[in-house]
């Protein structure tokens, strides 16, 4: 499954950029994909931010549905998408440029103006001028999160129990727990596989969670420990609206 990010680009904030970042590391699927094709979708509503409108957005949504179907049968796969300046643009990635004409046909009907290109890219550059990685990638993961959970009506001013997985070789189990009990997680006392739960109060910021997550990654480097992302637990939350509604009472 497919993990798209989407973020601000940092060159210019106007732009809005969603990627796929799991075609990062498919070093095959890029061999075997070299030529881009560029569809640069104009003539939609924008807001005063140059960005599609709600109606403009559901009729470019419409139009990607349109693509997804056509890229498996081209052997074809968008990659990312970038947004801004009434411009509305997608990188797709085909084992044949004669793909670009089939995309094309099949992205037609739509009320909008449709330019596409193709080239041959064999570096993925258009692909690399977008990704992130390392910290940047995992602000980006943090921020969507953070945003899924505001749309869904969580209360951010709160404090959460977020916990932290943490993946460490079973040998180095012990030493890991008491590096993050110091650094000033909670462990569980037992743990029964290779990955730990780090837990600690805060409030669900994304400069917050890069605090702890470097914090982590400082405890457990020395005994070749990796960090692999954070959740809620579901019950916590649930608990906290009844807490909530206990006080309203």
């Amino acid at each position: 499954m497919s993990e798209w990010i989407p973020y601000e680009s940092s060159d210019d904030p106007s732009l809005e950029v969603s990627i796929d970042v799991d075609f990062d590391g498919d070093d095959e699927f890029k061999k075997s994909h070299p030529f881009l094709i560029k569809m640069r979708i104009t003539g939609f509503v924008t807001d005063e931010g140059g960005q599609p409108t709600e109606s403009a957005a559901e009729e470019l949504f419409e139009l990607e549905q349109r693509l997804e179907g056509a890229c498996e049968q081209n052997d074809a796969e968008s990659v990312c998408t970038v947004s801004g300046s009434g411009k509305y643009e997608i990188y797709i990635y085909a084992a044949g440029a004669e793909a670009a004409v089939a995309l094309k046909e099949d992205a037609g009907g739509a009320s909008l103006s449709l330019d596409v290109t193709a080239e041959r890219d064999d570096q993925w550059k258009a692909y690399e001028r977008y990704i992130l990685r390392g910290n940047e990638l995992e602000d980006a993961r943090d921020s969507d999160q953070i945003a899924q959970m505001d749309e869904a009506g969580e209360d951010l001013t709160q404090e959460y129990d977020v916990t932290f997985d943490c993946a460490v070789p079973d040998k180095s189990v012990k030493a890991a727990l008491h590096a993050l009990n110091e650094a000033g997680f909670d462990t569980p006392s037992d743990v029964y596989d290779d990955v730990i739960p780090a837990t600690r109060s805060m409030l669900l910021t994304v400069q917050n969670l890069k605090t702890a997550r470097t914090q982590i990654e400082r405890a457990i480097a020395p005994f070749s420990g990796t960090y692999e992302g954070w959740g809620i637990d579901p019950d916590g939350v649930d608990e906290l609206d009844d807490d909530e509604n206990d006080e309203e009472e």
